[in-house]
C-alpha cells in the first residue's frame, strides 16, 4: 500500500513544471503542502543513495515554500549527507531563524555543531531543544549531549546527562549502556553492576554486553562471575571480536602465571633437606599405597556436585539462581546442555533468567 501512495505522489508532482502555470498559480494550489511533498522524495531517494533526484526535489520543496523552515532544515541534513559542511550549517542557520523555537531542528544542529567540534555552539542548541516545553525527546538530546561531552573529554559530564537522559526515559538501552561503560571506566564497579543489571532487563544480550559483563566482575573480584560470562561469550558467539579477545586475554594471561610459577620456585626448608637425605635412593620417598590414593582421591572436591541450591518438588528437580550464575554454568554442573534448559524452562534467551528464579532441571511431563 506505502508503495502504491508513493507512486502516485510521484505521478501528481512529476505534472507539475514550469510549463503549467496554472497548476502554480491556481487558487488550489498548496504550496506548503507541495514543499512537503518534494521533502518526502527528496529523503526517499536521499536513503536510497540517489542523490542527485534527491537534490532535486529538496531544491523544488525550497522554490515552492521558501519560509518554510523544514525545506531548509530537509536541505542542510543533505548538505551533510554530502559533507558540504559550510552550506549545511547556513541551512541549518536558516532553519532555525524560520523556527527558533523548533526542537528538532534545534536538537537535529546541535547534533551537527559536535560533529564540527563546535561543542559550546552546540550546547546552546541542545539547551534551546531541551527549553521547549512540548519536546518530547528530551532523553535523546541529553544522550547526543553526553557524545558531545565525551568527545570533548568532560567524562563526568557525560555521565551526569546519562543520567538524566534515563530520568526521561528509563529503559533506553543506548543510554544504560554508555553509563555502564563510563561507570567501569572510572572503576565506579557498584554502580556499573547496577546499570548492567538494569540494561540486561530492557536488552537481548549481545557480545558486546557479555564483555562489559565480564569487566565488571573483573572489576568487583568476583573471578568466578567473570569466567561464566567468558564461558557464555565463547559459546554462543564464538566467532566475535570480543569472543576472540576474550580468548587472547585468557591465553595471556595462562602464560603470565605460567612463567611466574617457573621463575618463583621455592625453596626447600632445612627439614626438607634432611628428610630427603634420610630417604635411601632405592627407595620411593611416598608409598604405593599412598600415591594411590592421591591419584584417586583429589582434595578438591569436583564442582559438578549438586550445590545447595538445588532441590526438588512433587518429584521435579530445580535449580535456583544465584547471583553470577548464568545458563551456561548452570548446565555444567548438571551436566545438561544449555538449549535443554531453555526448552524446559520456555526461556527465549539464556539471558532471560533473574536471581531467585526456580529452572526446571527435567522436561515437562
Amino acid at each position: 500500500m506505502r508503495l502504491s501512495v508513493l507512486a502516485l505522489v510521484i505521478a501528481l508532482t512529476g505534472c507539475v513544471s514550469q510549463n503549467q502555470p496554472g497548476a502554480m498559480n491556481g487558487d488550489d494550489f498548496d504550496m506548503e503542502q507541495a514543499a512537503k511533498t518534494r521533502i518526502s522524495l527528496g529523503l526517499t531517494y536521499l536513503k536510497n543513495g540517489n542523490y542527485q533526484q534527491a537534490k532535486v526535489n529538496l531544491d523544488k520543496a525550497l522554490e515552492f515554500a521558501p519560509r518554510y523552515a523544514d525545506a531548509h532544515y530537509s536541505l542542510a541534513y543533505y548538505y551533510q549527507t554530502v559533507e558540504e559542511w559550510e552550506r549545511a550549517e547556513d541551512s541549518y542557520d536558516d532553519a532555525m531563524t524560520l523556527a527558533p523555537r523548533n526542537a528538532e531542528i534545534a536538537n537535529s544542529y546541535g547534533a551537527f555543531l559536535c560533529q564540527r567540534k563546535q561543542y559550546d555552539k552546540a550546547e546552546t542548541f541542545f539547551q534551546k531543544a531541551l527549553d521547549n516545553l512540548q519536546y518530547a525527546g528530551s532523553a535523546e538530546t541529553y544522550e547526543n549531549m553526553a557524545i558531545c561531552a565525551l568527545q570533548e573529554g568532560r567524562t563526568d559530564a557525560a555521565i551526569k546527562y546519562l543520567n538524566s537522559a534515563l530520568n526521561h526515559q528509563p529503559g533506553r538501552t543506548q543510554s544504560l549502556f554508555m553509563l555502564a561503560d563510563l561507570y567501569v571506566k572510572t572503576a565506579q564497579w557498584e554502580k556499573a553492576e547496577a546499570t548492567m543489571r538494569r540494561y540486561e532487563r530492557v536488552s537481548r544480550v549481545s557480545p558486546e554486553s557479555i564483555q562489559l559483563a565480564i569487566a565488571i566482575a573483573e572489576g568487583l573480584g568476583d573471578k568466578d562471575t567473570a569466567e561464566g560470562y567468558g564461558e557464555m561469550l565463547v559459546t554462543m558467539y564464538p566467532q566475535s571480536e570480543a569472543a576472540l579477545a576474550y580468548r587472547s586475554e585468557v591465553i595471556k594471561r595462562a602464560n603470565q602465571e605460567a612463567q611466574v610459577v617457573r621463575r618463583v620456585k621455592p625453596k626447600p626448608t632445612p627439614s626438607e633437606k634432611t628428610a630427603k637425605a634420610l630417604v635411601p635412593a632405592n627407595q620411593p620417598a611416598v608409598a604405593p599405597a599412598q600415591a594411590k590414593v592421591s591419584a584417586e582421591q583429589p582434595a578438591v572436591a569436583s564442582s559438578r556436585q549438586s550445590p545447595q541450591n538445588s532441590g526438588s518438588e512433587n518429584g521435579v528437580r530445580y535449580h535456583v539462581v544465584q547471583r553470577g550464575e548464568n545458563l551456561y554454568r548452570i548446565s555444567l554442573i548438571y551436566n545438561l546442555k544449555m538449549a535443554r534448559i531453555q526448552e524446559w524452562n520456555d526461556l527465549a534467551d539464556p539471558g532471560d533468567i533473574e536471581v531467585g528464579m526456580r529452572l526446571r532441571l527435567s522436561p515437562r511431563q
